[in-house]
């Protein structure tokens, strides 16, 4: 008897997949794109795949709502709307409770599936959505029901570009995901201003990363990523969190394969400021703006950090030949028992191939960050104006990597 594959494995032992027991045979797609949505008007949908280009897309659209949430009685009537909506615009099939089939009339069909009568705990929030959805889809892959092995994911405040499904043609083997550029776009130049502060924290942090010589220097923005289905399988999915679930996604399957970050399809975000999950863009901006209602400027990581943590991670990966612990800094050390680690892992690895690979996955983008903020406690965060006058600043800025 032949041995299951990876997606077979993970859709018996560990899917959150629903099951859509009335399907027709010949409902075949090319493309699946997941969309959680909580909260929104009823021409979301339309607004996000106005200008795609692609036929034969299948968007399976979760629609959700948290518990214990201030607006959760709103958000529950606007989910409804938008589900009524979905019913009665379309040809509609009734493929299991709460999920429904719809043929648009645009290039695109609609899964539906409903979730509005049966909230998510908050701390499980848009990852219990991202994860219910994008199993489903992946037993739709499986099933042979879409053909393109890749699941799309995205969300109702961004506007995708015409190409954005021809974004997997021509992938490597080795690609397990791609993190697609994008831009926050606004008719209102404050809104504009406020994102601006926190995209100058997301790019200086991924370059910092490259600096640093970490394969974790992605952005993650659950908007703008695309998943093989086989590796989303093998690192067993979205982790079901209020928030940060595309962070954690990517960081298990930087370990397992490469993740791909092309010049374009660019996808464009809609500036908002939402508080449907607990951290992330939308209070980011909110805060930023609270911030300077108060004449506080924004603040970002002081530069030296990462040169500390560059250093730290060359003796970590020096240590196989040399024998010999970093000795600095020794908060991380202290922090991250690495005298330990580095002498268990030792005893184990048996060439400087596997050591480097065993480096890279220990400290992933979980422990990079974290040591960010231990090394942040004796070097305090920086105005953007401050950070401009500092060499260490400026190397970073300037770094390349050539390898």
């Amino acid at each position: 008897m032949p041995k299951p594959s990876r997606i077979e494995k993970y859709l018996k032992d560990y899917s959150q997949a629903i099951a859509c027991d009335h399907w027709p045979d010949h409902f075949r797609y090319s493309y699946v794109m997941i969309l959680p949505v909580c909260g929104e008007t009823t021409d979301c949908l339309h607004e996000v795949m106005a200008t795609v280009s692609t036929a034969d897309v299948l968007v399976v659209v979760l629609i959700n709502r948290p518990k214990e949430h201030p607006k959760t009685s709103t958000w529950k009537q606007q989910n409804q709307q938008l589900i009524d909506h979905f019913i009665e615009s379309s040809e509609s099939i009734n493929l299991n409770e709460g999920v429904y089939w719809c043929r648009t009339a645009a290039s695109y069909d609609v899964l539906l599936l409903d979730f509005n009568d049966h909230p998510f705990d908050a701390n499980r929030g848009v990852g219990q959505a991202r994860r219910i959805a994008a199993d489903t889809a992946l037993s739709l892959i499986q099933q042979g029901r879409v053909t393109v092995p890749w699941i799309h994911s995205t969300d109702a405040d961004v506007h995708l570009p015409a190409s954005y499904f021809g974004c997997t043609d021509g992938l490597a083997e080795s690609c397990v995901a791609l993190s697609l550029p994008f831009q926050h776009v606004s008719e209102d130049p404050d809104a504009v201003s406020l994102q601006s502060h926190y995209d100058f924290k997301l790019y200086y942090y991924q370059q910092a990363m490259r600096f640093v010589g970490s394969r974790y220097d992605y952005i993650p923005l659950g908007s703008t990523l695309v998943v093989n289905a086989e590796a989303y399988a093998q690192v067993r999915g979205f982790p079901c969190r209020s928030g940060g679930e595309d962070f954690y996604l990517l960081n298990k399957l930087a370990k397992v394969g490469h993740i791909n970050q092309p010049q374009e399809p660019v996808v464009d975000i809609k500036v908002r400021m939402s508080d449907r999950v607990p951290f992330g863009t939308g209070p980011a901006i909110k805060q930023i703006q609270e911030d300077q209602a108060a004449d506080v400027a924004a603040r970002y990581y002081h530069p030296q950090i990462f040169h500390e943590l560059k250093q730290w991670r060359a003796a970590l990966l020096d240590f196989y030949d040399s024998k010999q612990p970093p000795e600095a800094p020794e908060v991380l050390n202290n922090h991250w028992q690495i005298k330990t680690v580095l002498d268990q892992a030792y005893q184990q690895i048996q060439s400087p191939k596997r050591w480097q690979q065993f480096i890279d996955e220990w400290l992933d983008a979980f422990k990079l960050l974290r040591s960010v903020h231990v090394l942040q406690q004796d070097m305090p965060p920086l105005s953007q104006d401050e950070l401009q006058l500092l060499p260490a600043y400026q190397d970073i800025l300037a770094y390349k990597d050539v390898g």
